[in-house]
Formats: structure tokens, sequence, C-alpha cells
């Protein structure tokens, strides 16, 4: 087994600092506010992303979907929000390009159409999408009035338009009207042509021009058209109001906003709204109602909006635009429309704070001043009065008396975490056995999967810290997911218990490799060859164990090496060449030896007996034997000296040996064994 693959088994566990930005993922009920990514977990938690607290509070108003599986914990707002979406067999083919066939035109074009619109684009851009183009093909099939010629021309031409934007069409893409002067269109089909037209010149930028053909379209008598245009003529308005409105890093400056043509758009949408009550814009023009709103300042208004979006629709959109646009401007506290956001935010001031975060800690008073804002949501008062005793007074007894009695069934996000912060609570007062009852019974009380990874995390934080590892792994145990099993294995958990897992037959081949890698590495750390030789007796040889030795400091295979140091733990040679073996597997900085945080899951004193080695540790075991043989010497001062190599710190281990004794081994090994090839092939010492 070659070392990378090795290093990226071991980096698949959540609590290693793994990622390509060495960021964490600690496994714990308490995150960090200053927690790179603020991973999340599925209660009302401070130290969530203001979306994750906002979509848990839509999802118990009915008004957000949350993922219908189980997320391992922690998790990022993404992966709650916008979940992957499962696989589904084979997508079916593009709709457009059966459409567009229909009307005549070969699937190369259409598929040519589709490929350059899938480029990234922005602001008003985004809608010259393959959607929008078919449904301007699909008004073409359905009106009687147009000939086949008709279509195919103002097919070809709105095919050509996609993915152009911002910029004149390329000469070849052709003109709204085309360059075919065999084939006119017929009178019927003006009006789509002055539609591309006017579509044409939005998407360039010239809004006068596309502003005037609209008007004109808006008296058409063919329905689609008729709509369309007195929808796009809103886009017009707001693109003319918001044209020199932004600067070149996209910072909105209100005092440049054309107020007339504020004014208009929202005028404009006023009307559709009256005239289209079922229109098929109804929804983005309603929408359009928020970014008039944003445009304004106005928060309470912006809030309204978004309160009154939340009951119809239930998008991740929606939770990042309010998380925009509202959760994430400096000195927006909350909002008397929506209270939900005046939760969220007092939430995130409950944070530990740090120097960057520009929110002021949230203070016990303004609870009572904020009391009105909740008269409807008096639960929401009264976690976050919870809340504030957990995180700022650190009363636990307050939070446990104050928690309401568990009831039977399932419980909703609130809910849910009014009794995960009893459960904290009683974790904090280290009231070990009411906390693991507090779990059991959420447990036992039909969580949903998001819910039931957060009470497996819990209890088994807890059974870890009530001196039950065991029952972790107990088979009724209501633990069941690896990740938070393996971790317990390999930080925390004694031989034997190591030793039943990697036979365990019931359990996962990862937990089971996990469990017996473990168990070797940390035997051989420890000093334990004889158990190591008689676990590994009768078993295949698995990587990186299967070591066959080495050539330049003769060495033979790992086990005859073991099997000499469970003779003579002391032996030079047998030493230097566990060493050797560390260091050719590159096993010096195992995961395994960066231990997780004390407040989090496996964070607890590792029960393997013995004292943990490194290579250093047993090079200058060889050192300071005066029976050791030259070449053995040698060689064990030849490596102690390199470890510090190039830097000056110590890469075979966690000791500091001082410069001052790096010099000695060096002199050491230079004026008594300067004839060895070691002595010969050191030049340096660092």
């Amino acid at each position: 087994m070659k070392l990378t693959p090795l290093w990226l088994a071991l980096c698949s566990l959540p609590v290693l600092a793994c990622g390509p930005d060495g960021c964490e993922t600690p496994l714990t009920l308490q995150l960090t506010a200053a927690q790179c990514h603020l991973n999340g977990l599925p209660f009302l938690s401070p130290d969530n992303d203001t979306r994750t607290n906002l979509a848990l509070l839509l999802a118990d108003e009915q008004a957000f979907s949350l993922p219908d599986g189980a997320l391992p914990l922690p998790f990022t707002v993404d992966a709650l929000i916008s979940p992957a979406v499962g696989d589904t067999g084979p997508a079916g083919p593009d709709p457009l390009l059966a459409l567009a066939s229909s009307l005549g035109i070969d699937a190369a074009t259409t598929e040519a159409a589709i490929t350059r619109a899938n480029s990234w684009s922005e602001g008003r851009c985004i809608s010259n999408n393959p959607v929008s183009a078919e449904a301007f093909l699909q008004a073409l099939a359905q009106t009687p009035s147009l000939t086949t010629s008709d279509r195919s021309q103002l097919a070809s031409q709105r095919l050509a338009m996609l993915g152009q934007c911002g910029q004149p069409l390329d000469a070849t893409e052709s003109t709204p009207q085309g360059e075919n002067k065999a084939a006119p269109l017929s009178p019927a089909a003006q009006g789509f042509a002055d539609y591309l037209t006017a579509s044409q010149h939005f998407y360039q930028g010239e809004f006068v021009q596309a502003d005037a053909l609209f008007a004109t379209l808006a008296e058409q008598d063919q329905p689609w058209l008729k709509e369309t245009a007195d929808y796009m003529r809103i886009r017009v308005a707001l693109n003319l109001s918001q044209q020199n409105a932004f600067d070149d890093w996209g910072s909105l400056d209100r005092s440049r906003i054309d107020q007339a043509q504020w004014q208009r758009s929202e005028q404009l949408i006023s009307d559709y709204r009256a005239h289209y009550p079922k229109g098929r814009y109804l929804d983005s023009a309603t929408g359009l109602l928020r970014r008039l709103a944003w445009f304004k300042g106005d928060n309470e208004l912006l809030a309204s909006r978004y309160l009154q979006a939340s009951q119809r629709q239930s998008a991740p959109e929606l939770v990042n635009e309010i998380d925009l646009k509202l959760l994430m401007q400096p000195g927006f506290t909350g909002s008397a429309a929506m209270p939900m956001l005046t939760l969220v935010q007092d939430l995130r001031r409950l944070r530990i704070h740090d120097s960057w975060d520009e929110w002021q800690p949230l203070q016990a008073a303004e609870l009572t001043q904020q009391a009105p804002q909740f008269a409807r949501h008096a639960p929401w008062l009264a976690y976050l009065e919870q809340t504030s005793r957990y995180y700022l007074a650190k009363d636990y007894d307050a939070v446990v008396a104050a928690a309401p009695a568990l009831g039977t069934g399932p419980l909703d996000n609130l809910a849910f975490s009014q009794q995960v912060l009893k459960g904290m609570a009683l974790a904090a007062r280290q009231a070990w056995p009411a906390a693991e009852q507090q779990w059991r019974a959420l447990l036992a009380n039909q969580p949903t999967p998001l819910q039931d990874q957060l009470l497996q995390l819990a209890l088994a934080m807890t059974l870890e810290r009530s001196g039950q590892l065991a029952q972790v792994f107990a088979k009724e145990s209501p633990i069941r997911s690896d990740h938070y099993r393996i971790p317990l294995l390999e930080y925390v958990a004694p031989a034997p218990l190591l030793r039943r897992m990697a036979r365990d037959e019931q359990a996962s081949d990862l937990l089971r490799q996990r469990a017996s890698y473990t168990l070797s590495y940390k035997q051989l750390t420890h000093g334990d060859y004889q158990d190591f030789l008689q676990d590994r007796a009768g078993s295949p040889a698995t990587a990186p164990f299967d070591w066959q030795g080495s050539q330049d400091y003769q060495c033979p295979a790992l086990t005859e090496v073991v099997t000499t140091l469970a003779r003579t733990p002391n032996a030079p040679r047998a030493l230097n060449c566990l060493g050797e073996f560390f260091l050719a597997q590159g096993l010096d900085w195992d995961p395994l030896l960066s231990r997780p945080g004390a407040d989090t899951l496996a964070g607890s004193q590792d029960l393997f007996a013995g004292k943990q080695r490194s290579r250093l540790d047993w090079y200058q075991k060889v050192i300071a034997n005066p029976k050791a043989a030259k070449e053995d010497k040698a060689y064990a001062l030849y490596r102690a000296i390199n470890c510090y190599a190039p830097s000056g710190s110590n890469g075979c281990g966690s000791q500091q040996v001082p410069v001052n004794q790096r010099k000695a081994w060096f002199n050491t090994l230079k004026q008594q064994y300067g004839t060895s090839q070691w002595a010969k092939q050191l030049k340096y010492y660092w």
C-alpha cells in the first residue's frame, strides 16, 4: 500500500483537519462561532450559520422542506438548504430539443445553443436561458396563424440569442428579421419578430429601445406576447432605475437610484398583478417587489415581503436572499414585521464573539424590550431566554428547570432545540445519568433523520465521558453511525474493545479496518509487542504492516523486528528497525496522533494501556544504551539528528531536544563513529 492512499483513508475521519484549507470539522454539540464554514447542527444553535437557523424555523412554519435523509454532523449549510438530488436514473432528452425539432430546427443547432446558454451569467442575463427559449417556442407552436416557415425562422432566431448577452449577436447567428429574404415572415409573425428585437435590446443593455418596443407589444392581441411584454416592461424599468447605482464591486449606492423609474417599476408590478392574478410571471413580478424594497432601504417593508414570500414558496434561493439582504447587513438586529429574523439575529449574538464579528453580544435586558415582537410567538421568546441562560449566564440548573416536559411523538425544530439545550445543560453539570436518560428518551421519541444524528452524537459523548464507552458498541446501542463510533475507537478505546470490534462481523468493513489498524499502530507505539504478534498471527498481512524490511540499514521484515522486541524490548537494532518502518511508511505524524479537542467527541483520555513512544524515543534509547553496537549507535545518532532536518523542528515526535544536545549528538557521531557511513553522510545538525 502506498503512502498517499493510506493518508487519504485516514483523513476521511470527521474530526481531523484534512480539508484542503485545513479547516477542522469538530464533532461537538457546541461549535465555535469562529469555526471555519460555520458548520451546523440540526437545532437552533447560536453557532449555526444564520441560514441554518432560518431554515429550521421556516420548516416549523411549513415554509421550507428540510432533507428527508440523515446528514452526518456537523453539516454545511449548503447540504441542509440545497441537498444534492439523488440519482433518479438516466436523464431524459431536453424538452427544448424535441420542441425545436418539431419546428424544423436540427438537433445540432439546438444543442449548440443550449451549451452556449450553460455558460456563467448574472443579472438580467440569467433569464436568457433554455427555459425562457422553450416558452417562446411553445408560444410559436400554439399560435395557429403562423406559417411553418414563420415558426422555423423565429425559433432559429430565438435559439441564436441563447447565451448572447451584453453584446451584439454574432453576424453568423442571424438578426431578428433574419437574412433569408426568400421566405419573408407573414404579418401574423411580426409581433414575435418585434419581441425578439426588444429582447435583444434588453440583453444588450439598450433599455430605452427595449422599453419602446415592449410598450408597443403590450397592445398585441396574442396572449403570450401581450403578457410577456407587460412583464418585461417591469424588468426594463427596474434596470433603468439601477443602471448607475452599483459600483465596480457590486455595492449599491441608493443615492444614485433613478427614483422615477423606481416608482414606475412599482406601478408596473401593481398593474401586472391586477391584470394577471394567475399570471405565468406572477412569482417573479412579486419577487421584484422585494428588490424595490431593498433599493428603498426599508428593512421593515423588505421583511414583510419576505414573510409573504415564505408563505408561498420554499426554496434555498429565498433563504440565501434573506440572509444576504437582511441578516448579513451590519446593524440589522431584527424585524417587527418578521420576528423570526429577530430570533435568528439574537441567536447569532449569543455566540462566543471574536473581534471580526460586527454584532454586539445580546444583553438579557434586550429580551424584555423585544417581548412585544414575540407576543404571538411566546415559545420563541422562551427559547431565547433559555439559550441566554445557557450561553451567557451559564445557569445550567435554570436551563434544566425551564425546559418543557418531554411528551411522546415527533418534535418540531423549536421543541427539539429546547430538549437539546436541556441535555447539554445536564452534561455541563456532569449529571451523566440524567443526560444519558435525556438522550435515550429523545431517541425513542420518533426523531427525524437529522435529529437522530445529533442524538447519536450526544449520547456517544455522554457515554464516553461517563466511563461507559463499551455501551456505544453494544448490540442494542442506538448509536449506529460509524461517523461517531470510529473516532471513539481510534482515540479512546482500550485494546480489548479495539480487538473485539476488529473481529465483529456485524460491523462495517470500514469500522473493522480502522479498529484493526488502530490496534496494531498503538501496540507498536505503546510497546505491546507480544499482543501485536498474537493479534496478527493467522491474519493476512495488511498495509502498512506487511513491511518487508530495508536494505541500507539491514532490517528484516516487521514481524521479525517485533518478535525480537517482544523478547528484548531494548534491542538496539530492532528499535532502529522499528523506527525505519515508521519512517518508510510515513507514520511519524499519523492522524491518530492528532487528538480531538477536549470538548469534542473522542476528546477524553485515551484508555489504551502504556505510554506512547515515537521514533525519536527509540533512537534515544539506543543512543543511551552502552551495550549498543557501534553501527547501531551511529545509525541512531544519524536518524535522531535528522529528525530536526531541515527546519529545526522535530519531525519524528513531539519532544523538543535542545539544539545544544543535537550538536553534542553530531559531535559524538563525527568523533566516535566517524568511519561509519552514517557519519560520512551527515554534514550538518539542525
